[in-house]
């Protein structure tokens, strides 16, 4: 199993948002200042549109990874809240609330195997992301579709306190890479469906890695102590634009 060391994630991760960014502004700038290229202004799929300000409620699927101890949450359904605000161009910044309700497993490390899950206990999730969204049309929509690429950073908690085996969730920061598409009819509500990847890691106590009366231990390794995992969204909702 393989464990970023915070520094190798950092470089993964401006690895990945930088190249998504440049490649948002090479493609939307270009493709908004061509729009209207071959078709007459009343048959062109392209129309051009005012990136405000809208309020997006959406509700959706967290898919959460498995982590090395098997105490993470669960998957579950979530509802979410978003603020965008148009920059200038074809950036936005945003603001999103993300809940999800769940649960997760409880272990007790110093009980032999056989007997060392206690349960489960509630992990309502909490994630508070901010970050920009580049349009891949500009400020045009495509046959009333605007495609968008985004990325930013938070904080996931759970808000609870240690658990029988002193596992905490706790708080920690979370980097989310994801993409946007969104339908922006002349009239009527607006549609947007996300898919979002969100990233942050687990960290254990010591007692995980202590040996029970049957020789075994909840972790083996202490370069499990903490481990980054990739986490999947997927939600779907109503923009509404706001002061106009």
């Amino acid at each position: 199993m393989r464990v970023f060391s915070s520094r190798s994630f950092a470089d993964s991760f401006a690895a990945l948002a930088v190249p998504t960014v440049l490649t948002a502004l090479m493609l939307g700038v270009p493709t908004a200042a061509s729009a209207q290229v071959g078709h007459r202004p009343e048959s062109s799929p392209y129309e051009d549109f005012k990136i405000g300000q809208t309020v997006s409620i959406m509700a959706g699927w967290l898919a959460v990874k498995s982590d090395p101890a098997g105490v993470a949450p669960k998957s579950t359904a979530m509802g979410q809240l978003r603020y965008d605000l148009g920059i200038g161009g074809p950036a936005s910044l945003f603001v999103r609330y993300t809940l999800a309700p769940t649960d997760r497993t409880v272990l007790l490390p110093s009980n032999p195997r056989a007997t060392r899950v206690m349960g489960t206990q509630s992990a309502t999730m909490h994630l508070m992301d901010l970050g920009f969204d580049i349009s891949l049309t500009g400020r045009k929509t495509w046959h009333h579709l605007m495609p968008s690429l985004n990325s930013g950073i938070g904080i996931v908690s759970n808000f609870a306190s240690a658990d029988t085996g002193y596992y905490r969730f706790g708080s920690k920061f979370a980097f989310t890479l994801g993409g946007s598409l969104r339908f922006l009819p002349k009239h009527g509500p607006q549609i947007r469906v996300d898919l979002t990847r969100a990233l942050w890691k687990y960290q254990y106590p010591d007692n995980y890695f202590v040996k029970a009366s049957d020789t075994t231990s909840v972790l083996t390794n202490t370069r499990q102590r903490s481990a980054w995992r990739n986490n999947f969204g997927v939600s779907a909702g109503v923009s509404i634009p706001v002061f106009r």
